[in-house]
């Protein structure tokens, strides 16, 4: 027979057995629920920094100026390249047909002496003038068109090599020998010099008054410039003559019968090359280069527009 204290020991183990479960689940489900809390807490913080950050960006994109790049864009190699193959071409058509010229290729400039254009103080051009400026106006006829707008180039070939570039400008400065005649005097005569040569440049290609740049605004310019750029003066290859070299000096010759006749003949050996010393230094003596035209060209750089700037970089000659 069982007695009731057995019984009684036994219900108790069993509902001490169920609260320690009841009690473990808790504990398990309160972990869970901490995890849980946890990671949506993390989630909610780097949303939000996320969406300050982006926030941040955007504001300071609004209110940051963009920096003008200190770099040379690439497209100014390309345009550096096209305008020397052109100053090139002209310098070479020119000098083909005569006409003396200086050049910096790779500055866009091309440099005609004005002396043999014009007289010391005229502003028509003399008859050789004509000539030079004829092949001149043939020179700009044949490549301008092909790197602006507004008229046919007369021969498509010869536009091959400058399709990569185009031209904002070309500039015909005409200038005079400073310190010989006042400020305003200078100014007059280069501002005459100036119409005279535009008009023997269109009665040859009239077309050149209706290039226009990719702005449509006239291509060409010409102008006075007055004698307010000097250059110093240089020797030209032709110029560069070597320095006579003096005579060895003479024998000694012994007295004699026809003693006489060769030392005179010594002494007028020495006369020439004196001479000829006299002769090589007025050759080589510097010629001015004021009184001159300059052809500058400007070219466009695409890409390269900036705040300000809507017709992007613009090349200009820096060779003086």
């Amino acid at each position: 027979m069982s007695h009731p204290a057995d019984k009684f020991s036994k219900d108790e183990g069993y509902y001490a057995s169920m609260a320690d479960l009841m009690a473990g689940m808790l504990f398990i489900f309160i972990i869970v629920a901490m995890v849980f809390a946890i990671d949506v807490r993390k989630d909610k913080v780097e949303a939000v920094a996320e969406a300050e950050a982006k926030a941040e960006a955007r504001v300071k994109a609004e209110l940051e100026i963009p920096a003008t790049p200190l770099d040379r864009p690439p497209p100014v190699d390309t345009e550096i390249v096209v305008r020397a193959r052109l100053v090139e071409a002209i310098r070479d058509f020119l000098a083909a047909r005569g006409v003396r010229v200086e050049s910096e290729p790779r500055e866009g400039l091309l440099r005609l002496p004005a002396g043999s254009l014009f007289a010391s103080a005229g502003a028509v051009p003399l008859p050789a003038g004509q000539t030079v400026i004829s092949h001149l106006a043939e020179a700009l006829d044949r490549w301008l068109p092909c790197l602006s707008s507004g008229a046919p180039p007369p021969d498509s070939n010869a536009c091959r090599p400058f399709t990569d570039a185009r031209l904002r400008t070309v500039r015909i400065e005409v200038h005079a020998e400073p310190g010989q005649r006042t400020v305003a005097d200078a100014e007059s005569l280069t501002g005459a010099r100036a119409v005279h040569l535009l008009s023997g440049l269109l009665g040859v290609s009239p077309h050149l008054l209706d290039l226009r740049n990719d702005a449509a605004e006239r291509l060409l310019d010409v102008r006075g410039m007055g004698a307010q750029w000097p250059l110093e003066p240089v020797l030209t290859g032709a110029e560069k003559i070597e320095p006579v070299k003096p005579a060895p000096a003479p024998a000694k010759i012994a007295p004699g019968k026809n003693g006489a006749g060769k030392n005179g003949a010594d002494k007028g050996g020495l006369a020439k090359v004196e001479a000829a010393k006299v002769e090589s230094a007025k050759t080589e003596a510097p010629q001015p280069r004021n009184q001159r035209i300059d052809l500058l060209f400007d070219m466009i750089v695409p890409g390269t527009e900036q705040p300000g700037q809507a017709g992007g970089l613009i090349l200009r000659p820096t060779a003086k």
